[in-house]
C-alpha cells in the first residue's frame, strides 16, 4: 500500500499580542531576582570607580557626565520613536540601560583583562598592544550585553513581540555600555583633565557615536526577537541560525572596528565612517525591514474592526503609513488649526490602541473592544463638528 507524502502547509504568521504590559517589578520570576542581584554587585564596583574619579578630579568627572547627557537623551528619543505602535515600558527599558551600564561592562572589564594578559604572555606585549583589544571585546562584550536582552526576554517575555523590541531593548543595553566606558576613557587614557574629556567627547562621541555599541547590542536584539516571535511559523534551526548570525556579525563588526587598521593611516573622521558605515547601513535596512512588519501587523489587527465603527479602511491605510499620517495632521493644522490637529493625533492614537485591543480578546463585543470603539468613535464626531473634512476622506486621497 501506497501512502501519499503528506505535506505541512507553513501557519501565515500572527499578529502580536499587542498591550500585554509588564514592568520590570516581577518578585515571582527568579530571574527578576538574578537581574537584581547582579546589578547591585556590579553596581557597587561601577560606583567605586566612579566615586573617586570624583574625589581625584571632580571637574572633569562632573563635565563627563554632562556632555555624555547631550548623547544620551537624543539616541534614547530616536531608539523610542522607532518603536512605532507599542512603546516599551519605562521601567524595562531603564532595567536594559542599568544591564548595560553595570553588569556588561563590569564583566567585561574583568574578563578583557584576563584574557589580555593571556594575548600578552602568547603573542607579546607589541602583539597584545595592538590585537588584544580587537581579540577579546568583541566576543565578551558582546556576549554579555546580549545576555542583557535575554534577561530582559526571561523577566517579561509578552514585551518582545516583534523585531522592534529587540532592537530597542539591545540599543539601550548598548548605550549603558557605551556611556560608561567613554567615562572611563575620559578619565583613564585621555588623561583624567577638562582638555583630556573635551578631546575624549570629540573622539569617542562626535567622531564615533554614530557607530558601536548601540548598533552592535541593537543588531544581535533584533537577532534575539526573530527568535522568540516566529515561533509559529519558523523553524527552530532557521531561527537559531538568524539570531546566531546576528550576533555574529555585530561581533564582526566590532572586531573590524577594534582592529587596528585605518586608525593611523587615515584622519579620525574618514577611518570612523570607513569603519562603521557598513554597519550602520545594515541596521538602518533591518530596522526599516522591521518597521514594515509592525505597519502589516497593524493592518491585519485592524483586518476585522474595520467598519465597526472605531475605524474605517481608509484610516487603516493612513495608520500603517507614518509619512500618510504625519501628511495628514499637518494638513489637519492649515486647515482647521492645532486643536484640530491634536484632536487627530489622538484618534490615530486611540486607533492604534484598538489595534492592541483586538489582539488580545477573541470576542468581537468584548467590553474592552466596545468602549475603545466608542472613544474612536466619539473622537471621530467631534472632528466632524467642528467642520473637518472626515480623516478616511483626505487619508484615502494620494
Amino acid at each position: 500500500m501506497t501512502v501519499a507524502p503528506q505535506t505541512t502547509a507553513r501557519r501565515a504568521p500572527v499578529a502580536p499580542r499587542w498591550r500585554y504590559q509588564r514592568r520590570l517589578w516581577a518578585p515571582r520570576n527568579a530571574v527578576f531576582w538574578l537581574f537584581a542581584g547582579l546589578v547591585a554587585l556590579a553596581g557597587v564596583f561601577t560606583l567605586v570607580d566612579h566615586a573617586l574619579f570624583v574625589m581625584s578630579a571632580p571637574a572633569a568627572s562632573a563635565l563627563s557626565w554632562a556632555l555624555l547627557a547631550l548623547y544620551i537623551v537624543p539616541v534614547v528619543l530616536v531608539v523610542r520613536a522607532l518603536d512605532l505602535y507599542e512603546r516599551e515600558p519605562t521601567s524595562l527599558m531603564v532595567a536594559a540601560f542599568v544591564w548595560g551600564a553595570t553588569v556588561a561592562i563590569a564583566f567585561s572589564s574583568i574578563a578583557n583583562v584576563a584574557w589580555g594578559d593571556v594575548i600578552t604572555r602568547l603573542g607579546g606585549v607589541e602583539f597584545s598592544a595592538e590585537w588584544s583589544a580587537a581579540m577579546t571585546a568583541p566576543v565578551i562584550e558582546e556576549i554579555y550585553k546580549y545576555l542583557g536582552v535575554i534577561v530582559i526576554y526571561l523577566i517579561a517575555r509578552t514585551e518582545i513581540d516583534d523585531l522592534m523590541d529587540g532592537f530597542v531593548f539591545g540599543a539601550l543595553v548598548g548605550l549603558g555600555f557605551s556611556v560608561v566606558e567613554d567615562v572611563y576613557y575620559f578619565m583613564g587614557p585621555f588623561g583624567g583633565d577638562i582638555t583630556g574629556v573635551l578631546q575624549g567627547f570629540w573622539v569617542r562621541v562626535i567622531a564615533s557615536g554614530l557607530y558601536g555599541h548601540v548598533l552592535y547590542t541593537g543588531l544581535s536584539g533584533i537577532g534575539l526577537a526573530y527568535f522568540v516571535t516566529h515561533r509559529d511559523d519558523r523553524p527552530f534551526a532557521r531561527r537559531v541560525l538568524v539570531a546566531l548570525s546576528l550576533l555574529l556579525l555585530a561581533m564582526a563588526a566590532h572586531f573590524f572596528w577594534n582592529a587596528p587598521w585605518f586608525w593611523a593611516e587615515l584622519p579620525l573622521l574618514v577611518a570612523t565612517t570607513l569603519k562603521g558605515m557598513p554597519l550602520l547601513l545594515f541596521v538602518v535596512l533591518a530596522v526599516r525591514l522591521a518597521r514594515r512588519r509592525e505597519h502589516r501587523w497593524l493592518r491585519v489587527a485592524l483586518e476585522r474592526e474595520v467598519d465597526r465603527g472605531g475605524v474605517s479602511q481608509a484610516e487603516v491605510d493612513v495608520l500603517a503609513d507614518p509619512g500618510r499620517r504625519k501628511a495628514l495632521r499637518k494638513a489637519t493644522r492649515r486647515a482647521a488649526g492645532k486643536d484640530a490637529e491634536r484632536l487627530l493625533s489622538r484618534l490615530h492614537r486611540e486607533q492604534i490602541n484598538l489595534a492592541m485591543v483586538a489582539t488580545r480578546v477573541d470576542d468581537p463585543v468584548a467590553p474592552d473592544l466596545l468602549k475603545q470603539r466608542a472613544l474612536c468613535e466619539s473622537l471621530r464626531t467631534e472632528l466632524h463638528r467642528r467642520s473637518f473634512p472626515p480623516p478616511s476622506t483626505e487619508g484615502s486621497a494620494g
